[in-house]
């Protein structure tokens, strides 16, 4: 399977039907959020079942306004081929403290293992490095168990300091980068 590699970058092979394709990176446009917010529930529909009783609902909704009206905010998107397969939002400072942070990377399921994530977690770190911040922060639950694997062999490390709890007994884990250990280009 191919691997994509640059903000125009192609993809070859895999299962997912993907064959070659142009990838291109880039903020997603006004109308855009929309289609944003819909990649996004429909990449995270897989945890509705483990969720608490209660979250779900109030989680899509927190979804939906931080895509659409967030302040302070990037939206970034990746476009196979011109359609919107996967984003994530930079916040410029998050909502436990001033650090920037990574919230809500998505990438639909026929899309994953292509290198997509990736390239959305090296702009925004890219992003912040030219800011001259010392980290990035981002939040993940036992739910996301892959995301939270991937996280750390990309070099997040747990902080306890940022963990929440939106309702008892379910715990949102914080975790953070320090950008100035990696040269950023």
């Amino acid at each position: 399977m191919g691997r994509l590699t640059n903000k125009t970058a192609l993809v070859t092979g895999g299962s997912s039907g993907i064959g070659s394709s142009k990838l291109e990176i880039r903020d997603a446009r006004e109308a855009e959020l929309p289609a944003m917010v819909n990649v996004t529930k429909a990449s995270y529909a897989e945890f509705q079942e483990s969720s608490p009783s209660g979250f779900w609902d109030v989680y899509m909704t927190n979804v939906e306004e931080a895509i659409m009206r967030a302040s302070d905010t990037e939206r970034i998107a990746a476009f196979l081929d011109g359609e919107l397969v996967a984003s994530v939002l930079l916040c410029h400072k998050s909502f436990k403290g001033d650090d920037p942070e990574i919230r809500l990377l998505a990438v639909l399921p026929d899309f994953r293992k292509h290198g997509i994530a990736r390239q959305l977690m090296d702009e925004c770190e890219r992003r912040v490095g030219r800011t001259g911040k010392a980290r990035l922060v981002l939040h993940t639950t036992h739910l996301m168990s892959t995301a939270r694997r991937w996280y750390e062999r990309s070099g997040y490390f747990r902080f306890e300091a940022i963990d929440f709890s939106p309702v008892p007994g379910f715990l949102v884990m914080g975790f953070a980068k320090d950008l100035k250990a990696k040269k950023h280009r």
